[in-house]
């Protein structure tokens, strides 16, 4: 008998669609070297902390009231400016100390620790870009599904 996709893993993973579809355009509208890989950041982002938060905040209180999915899918939407900025940070430490032994030039990017001041500052900027986008966007998907969860 197949186990039915649980709802934390749909909610991630249409959360990580709006990610995807928003990193794509960062990437594509981005000047200089290095924003090829941000499209996969932002929706890795988009699907850890949706589906963390839903499946804490939704699953586990088994919650079916519509104003719940806003608040998590929005809470989703905010927080997930935050780790897609500390990937691509650690990306860019991993790539230069790792695989490119170093190779930056002139000044090596920020350490992971480093890292997480630089995410909040870069969030700041995101939100204020995107964060229109996002929060709205992981909020109607969540009051969506437990609006069609009850449905039922």
């Amino acid at each position: 008998m197949i186990k039915p996709v649980s709802s934390s893993l749909q909610f991630a993973a249409r959360f990580a669609l709006v990610g995807l579809v928003v990193g794509s355009y960062v990437a594509w509208s981005a000047i200089g070297d290095g924003w090829e890989s941000f499209p996969v950041y932002s929706s890795t982002a988009a699907f850890v902390t949706g589906f963390g938060l839903w499946r804490w905040l939704v699953e586990r209180r088994q919650a079916r009231r519509c104003r719940t999915g806003l608040f998590t899918g929005a809470l989703a939407g905010l927080l997930s400016h935050l780790l897609c900025w500390w990937l691509f940070i650690l990306g860019a430490w991993v790539d230069d100390t790792w695989l490119a032994g170093g190779a930056s030039a002139g000044e090596p990017p920020m350490n992971p620790l480093q890292g997480i001041i630089g995410a909040v500052v870069f969030s700041l900027f995101s939100l204020a870009l995107f964060g229109w986008l996002t929060i709205p966007a992981g909020a109607l998907i969540g009051c969506w599904m437990l609006r069609k969860a009850g449905s039922r």
